[in-house]
């Protein structure tokens, strides 16, 4: 063999240590370019490589063996409709796909081959993906206008970029919930459009205090202006649950909360979905269902910049809903609901576990909003310490509000029962940002990254939580049942040392 192509077994000098650095040209930015700052939960990212670090800081999908893909095997039946869900299960069904290269029927809108998708595509995607969506949408959210239509992107943060791109002038004002992710609002603060933050109550944003008002339907509240009761909806979930196939996907599909485009009959809605959380994040992969004139326009932002997803993306990910066919998404739509749920319980127990808890108290008023069912952590002492003046369980520690929904617990901790809180204060310090840092740091000294409340504020009133109060957001969607116990008692132990309870 040519000796030019042998790697060499001796160390080579680095060849770039005697050249010149590049010269500064910031001054060749634009503003925008100037006005970009990093992703606050992208910093994030380099804790997550720390041997051992638990990591609760992400939105992340479920692990990795909830993955829809898995590499070639011998197929095995299920034994039950959610055996796939337990990793340990010696019954998880696979079934194997391949996609071809050449198609015996390359002329028809449904086919996927490698020889197209790995080609320069149109903005809208491979006409079998499309296809599916409208008849997801259709099915699910039932738009009510006619002609609605859809446009695939390279995920929600691809989505996004590209609303604000197609509806935002520079200098605009954009209302926010007090709470807000941060990477949407990195999106538009370079174009220098303030936020307007509103304030919410237990269940979403207040539009007008004094008169009734409609909630975004994450909550109790749906559009329709109608109160969900809790207890149906449980039955009618667990009646779900007991059926097999198309049935138990009807049931499914009617308990969800109705989309705002069942209620939109003017084409104001635009609605962004992923498959970032129901599949795989690393597939960047969504879509947008908006009125035919948006999607026309944001077709010609995507014609200049994105141009398509991924030919492998989008070639997997359609020939997987094609084998599953509407019946078999929802099944598994129905399955990655039920383990979000599994893992929520995993957490909730672990604070049983782990702390003493306290319901309803009056003592957290202002810590979320007015209404909100919480519960208070406080330290698990031994049954006959007694403090004169913190009483049996010492000060309260954290308060959170059992989620109902998603993937996400939000924790105020209560940093005014700190030794030092007041001697901070006193000292003209933000005594609450202050110790919630300092608390976090510890969290990860001890290898348990939770993210920052600070970085959903979006510049209310709380500032960074509020007087006294600070804010951890935990997520369960990825932890194991191991790791999801482990991080709380680690949690429990920091805060006993944190707050110097003996």
């Amino acid at each position: 063999m040519d000796s030019a192509f042998e790697y060499g077994t001796q160390p080579q000098p680095d060849a770039s240590a005697s050249l010149p650095k590049a010269k500064d040209f910031t001054h060749h930015l634009n503003q925008v370019s100037k006005n970009r700052a990093a992703s606050t939960l992208k910093e994030l990212y380099r804790y997550q490589g720390v041997p051992g670090m638990i990591v609760m800081a992400g939105a992340t999908i479920l692990a990795h063996d909830a993955f829809p893909l898995d590499p070639p095997r011998e197929p095995k039946k299920g034994k039950s409709l959610f055996s796939w869900l337990f990793p340990n299960s010696s019954a998880l069904p696979t079934s194997s796909f391949t996609i071809p290269k050449w198609a015996p029927q390359p002329t028809s809108p449904t086919t996927i081959q490698l020889s197209t998708s790995l080609q320069y595509q149109a903005a809208s995607g491979p006409p079998a993906l499309p296809l599916f969506l409208r008849e997801y949408v259709s099915k699910v959210y039932k738009p009510a206008y006619a002609d609605w239509d859809v446009l695939v992107n390279v995920g929600n943060t691809d989505g996004w970029g590209k609303i604000i791109s197609l509806l935002a002038e520079k200098g605009d004002a954009i209302l926010v919930e007090e709470w807000t992710y941060p990477s949407a609002v990195n999106t538009f603060l370079p174009w220098e459009c303030p936020t307007i933050p509103i304030k919410m109550d237990k269940e979403d944003v207040i539009i007008c205090e004094d008169e009734p008002y409609y909630c975004l339907y994450t909550g109790e509240w749906t559009p329709k202006g109608t109160k969900s009761d809790r207890s149906v909806l449980a039955q009618r979930l667990a009646d779900a649950e007991k059926k097999e196939g198309s049935e138990g996907n009807q049931a499914f599909i009617k308990q969800l909360p109705p989309s705002y485009l069942h209620f939109d009959t003017d084409g104001r809605v635009v609605r962004m979905d992923t498959f970032s959380k129901t599949s795989a994040p690393g597939s960047r992969l969504g879509w947008i269902t908006a009125n035919p004139q948006f999607i026309e326009r944001l077709t010609r932002i995507t014609e200049t910049s994105t141009q398509a997803p991924s030919g492998f993306a989008t070639a997997l990910t359609t020939t997987m809903l094609q084998k599953w066919g509407f019946e078999g998404y929802i099944r598994w739509l129905r399955g990655v609901k039920a383990t979000y749920n599994m893992r929520k319980t995993w957490m909730c127990d672990a604070f049983y576990d782990t702390f003493h808890l306290e319901f309803d108290q009056l003592k957290t008023q202002g810590l979320f909003p007015e209404g909100t069912k919480t519960i208070t952590c406080y330290s698990k002492q031994p049954r006959n310490k007694w403090d004169e003046k913190k009483g049996l369980h010492g000060p309260a520690l954290v308060t959170f509000t059992p989620p109902t929904a998603g993937m996400f617990v939000f924790l105020g901790v209560h940093v005014s029962e700190h030794p030092d809180y007041d001697d901070l204060t006193r000292k003209g310090e933000d005594a609450t940002h202050v110790l919630v840092q300092k608390l976090w740091t510890e969290l990860a000294d001890n290898l348990v990254l939770f993210a920052p409340g600070w970085y959903f504020d979006a510049g209310g009133e709380h500032a960074i939580g509020g007087k006294g109060y600070g804010y951890f957001r935990l997520s369960f969607s990825i932890a194991t049942y191991e790791e999801t116990y482990k991080a709380i008692k680690t949690f429990s132990q920091v805060l006993d040392k944190f707050f110097r309870i003996k």
